[in-house]
């Protein structure tokens, strides 16, 4: 029977091979074997790698079925390296179906769990495998800080074809720097040999639409049907579907029109076949979000019945110990009617704090929204107003750092009002890096220790 180790081993060689049947026919055929064995690991790992497989063959029903299976078996083990593969698979399979927030959900909860691995090389192979899809669902966001951010996470794990492929194609996307987009192309080909085969045949794609670019369509088309025939290998039907649609293309701007139509709808028939499948999955995953999201409205009123119930336990049981206590406090007369009169005073001075506070928060309440106002416009008397209404906090604030510049006041300000950094960012027209290094900035002028929490030491002031 294979150990977890040597089953990836085997795995990753049939895939770099491109032979993703011969990769699924072992895993099943280990599969039966962990079972007889009652190996809960090895079957975890065997669907995982199952899930993997027919995801990569656009399977995406059965690679869930199987993934499922892994995570009844995973639920029984601790094993943190399957937990976050598992979570890496289900990121995967929600990423290529097009729902990227939610393969984000999954690949975050990847990254948790991989971050516990004691194993550095095993840590950093998940590690890698979220960040370069949560690479591949930010650039379909749009949201490019983000893609930066998991480009330099990859580089400082390792440096495979993809990074140097996902760069290169953003260039030649924007059609625009056309020399990068070569440079990175060729890093990517020293790595070539090592590669996943369906990382050399987006490698030799890239090349294609930098040749098509470039209008050098000969060259282009060599690399399209490199490409291709990985492609078919694998039986990757989206990539063999993307590779028919430029080939179609380039014919097409050849003039050869026989050829072009030819690939065009070889294209049409595989892309039809391809969208009814992703069609029928995202029917039963949106239907099943929706039966998890009720279940969560459910969980949660459970909780709300419960809090209630100890509450009014809670208040009942207090209301007996006050019943008793004030029962014995009756018989002594002299000290009860002492205890009253301290009650009395008691109360009025809280009466009058209550009335004082009223008051305050009322004029404070009043000015919320024009502070908030003044801050959004950028206005010069945002400073000016907010120490009307926060006087105290302003003295104490300068007098204890009389050094304090008109902008660190005002980050202090803001987070006095208790404004995200998102909003601090907007106001201040800077980006969310910027608000994250003043905030540190100021607590090192304000002499807090690291693990200090500035926001909360403001409020508290």
């Amino acid at each position: 029977m294979y150990s977890i180790d040597e089953l990836d081993s085997i795995t990753n060689v049939h895939k770099t091979r491109g032979d993703i049947d011969l990769a699924v026919d072992f895993n099943q055929k280990a599969l039966k074997q962990y079972r007889k064995n009652d190996n809960i690991e090895g079957i975890a790992a065997a669907n995982i790698n199952l899930g993997n497989l027919l995801c990569t063959l656009n399977y995406y029903t059965e690679s869930f079925i199987y993934l499922d299976k892994a995570k009844s078996e995973i639920s029984n083990t601790k094993n943190l390296y399957l937990q976050a593969r598992l979570y890496n698979e289900y990121g995967r399979n929600y990423s290529l179906l097009g729902l990227f927030a939610e393969g984000n959900e999954y690949f975050n909860k990847a990254i948790a769990k991989a971050r516990k691995i004691p194993g550095k090389k095993e840590k950093n192979h998940q590690l890698y495998f979220s960040y370069t899809w949560k690479w591949y669902n930010f650039e379909y966001l749009k949201k490019m800080d983000s893609v930066y951010s998991m480009q330099k996470k990859c580089l400082e794990i390792a440096q495979e074809p993809i990074i140097y492929v996902k760069a290169a194609g953003r260039f030649i996307d924007g059609k625009k720097h056309l020399d990068s987009a070569e440079y990175y192309l060729k890093k990517a080909v020293p790595l070539f040999e090592k590669s996943p085969a369906d990382q050399k045949a987006l490698t030799l794609l890239l090349f294609g639409d930098l040749y098509t670019e470039k209008k050098e369509y000969q060259k282009a088309l060599d690399y399209y049907f490199k490409s291709l025939a990985i492609s078919r290998k694998m039986k990757r039907k989206d990539h063999v579907r993307n590779v028919y649609e430029r080939i179609s293309k380039t014919f097409r701007t050849l003039h050869n029109k026989e050829k072009a139509d030819e690939y065009f709808k070889n294209h049409s028939f595989l892309n039809d076949s391809i969208n009814a499948r992703e069609k029928k999955v995202l029917h039963i995953i949106v239907d099943q979000l929706a039966q998890e999201k009720k279940q969560e409205e459910r969980d949660k009123k459970k909780i709300y019945v419960l809090f209630c119930v100890i509450f009014l336990v809670f208040v009942g049981l207090l209301y007996f110990v006050r019943k008793a206590y004030v029962k014995k406090q009756k018989k002594k007369d002299e000290l009860i009617k002492c205890k009253n009169e301290l009650i009395e005073k008691k109360d009025e001075l809280i009466e009058i704090q209550s009335k004082e506070t009223h008051i305050l928060k009322k004029k404070v309440n009043n000015a919320f929204p024009q502070l908030i106002n003044l801050a959004k416009t950028n206005d010069p008397f945002f400073i000016t107003r907010f120490k009307e209404v926060y006087p105290e906090f302003c003295e104490k604030l300068l007098s204890q750092y009389p050094n304090l510049k008109d902008s660190e006041l005002k980050i202090s300000a803001f987070l006095r009002l208790n404004l995200t950094n998102k909003e601090i960012g907007q106001y201040e027209n800077i980006s969310l890096r910027s608000v994250e290094t003043r905030k540190y900035r100021l607590k090192k002028k304000f002499g807090l220790a690291p693990e200090a929490d500035l926001i909360k030491w403001i409020q508290e002031l």
